[in-house]
């Protein structure tokens, strides 16, 4: 199982890096001005990280001396024998955990083939403009991708479903044939660029760190960016007058929003549910295009630093806490600073040094974070 320490560090890291991105994501001018698709990189940067539950290999310990030792060991002191098995805290955590995994993991499975089911048993929309909007968009982006187009009165809103058989659901809806081939270059973008595995890995994501609100967090932010940067795409080059359509499209569809509670999860809608999101994605697509040439040398390595921040940070640093109480440091091996290593003696036993000294001698050892020479001179190659 992970470490305690491992996860707090994740938890920690990882949430003061999702708590920056909200502050970024909550300002339209700092989008804007960095770059939307390196944001949506650093937070998928962020998702791969925390299914790695384990430490960096170049991470740097930082140990903690007060509280978090005295937390730890807490967790870990026995609290009864299960046969000849120590139980402490951190085990009934851990295990809390697993089952939590398991069945949040088991409920969004259910809902996905749930999903599957319903989309499957909506009727045909044998619509010519639909299909002939599919047909020009795979043109113009030199794709072959076959959508199954369906529709039904359940539907709200416009959206995908599907990974290697993508459905594409319309709502009851009269559309122009400017607008149906503006919503349907929407759902498109989004199963091309691959959107639909995205939500797939945030879905699995928030199963395993079940626990974690920061997940959650990550996971709404990173399918509001899927959106602004849907939208950057469609209106990337398109006339002031199509662009406006664009924008009346997004309104008409919003409005056509039934007023009911129901939400699916692993349906790629057209829009978002809040009417303040459809805002701000109009007012992001319209000053995109005035901002756009202007950005300099110094936006993107701004977009870099934040990115270092983010994705590296968490690899860098790991929180240990001291594992030595401060009455016993005195006299003991390692202290709160100084080397120590382990001499092979090629004969079972090793002899331990520390600070460059020699300490005693042992038969076994006892930590396996600690090097380990078969020389003193490659002891030297290290310094």
């Amino acid at each position: 199982m992970i470490r305690f320490s491992e996860l707090i560090n994740m938890v920690i890291l990882t949430g003061a890096a999702v708590v920056l991105l909200e502050v970024i994501f909550r300002n339209n001018n700092a989008i804007l001005w960095l770059d939307a698709r390196l944001l949506l990189g650093c937070m998928m940067a962020m998702v791969l990280r925390l299914f790695i539950l384990a430490d960096s290999p170049v991470a740097n310990n930082v140990p903690i001396f007060r509280v978090y030792p005295e937390l730890c060991w807490f967790l870990r002191d026995t609290l009864f024998y299960w046969g000849k098995q120590p139980i402490s805290i951190m085990m009934l955590l851990q295990v809390l955990w697993a089952v939590g995994a398991v069945i949040s993991g088991t409920y969004r499975i259910h809902g996905y083939f749930s999903t599957k089911k319903r989309i499957r048993n909506y009727r045909w929309l044998r619509n010519p403009e639909f299909t002939k909007a599919v047909q020009r968009i795979n043109k113009e982006l030199g794709k072959k991708t076959k959508f199954r187009l369906v529709t039904s009165k359940e539907l709200s809103t416009p959206c995908i479903f599907g990974v290697l058989r993508p459905y594409i659901g319309i709502p009851e809806i009269e559309l122009t044939s400017e607008e149906i081939y503006l919503v349907m270059k929407h759902e498109m973008l989004h199963y091309y660029r691959g959107d639909m595995f995205v939500k797939i890995l945030c879905e699995a994501l928030k199963a395993v760190h079940w626990l974690n609100p920061f997940s959650y967090m990550l996971s709404d932010l990173i399918a509001s960016m899927q959106e602004i940067n849907v939208d950057f795409r469609i209106v990337r080059g398109l006339p002031e007058m199509e662009q406006l359509e664009y924008v009346d499209c997004l309104v008409k569809v919003a409005r056509n929003r039934e007023k009911r509670k129901r939400k699916n999860r692993w349906e790629f809608s057209f829009r978002k549910e809040s009417p303040s999101e459809v805002n701000k994605r109009i007012r992001l697509m319209l000053k995109n295009q005035e901002i756009s040439g202007k950005k300099t040398t110094a936006s993107f390595l701004l977009s870099a630093g934040i990115l270092c921040l983010i994705v590296i940070g968490p690899n860098i640093l790991t929180f240990e806490p001291y594992a030595i109480h401060e009455e016993h440091v005195d006299g003991s091996i390692g202290g709160k600073e100084g080397q120590i290593y382990y001499l092979d003696n090629k004969d079972g036993t090793y002899d331990i040094y520390v600070e460059g000294q020699y300490y005693e001698t042992t038969v076994e050892v006892f930590d396996k974070n600690v090097p380990v020479y078969n020389t003193l001179e490659e002891v030297k190659r290290d310094d």
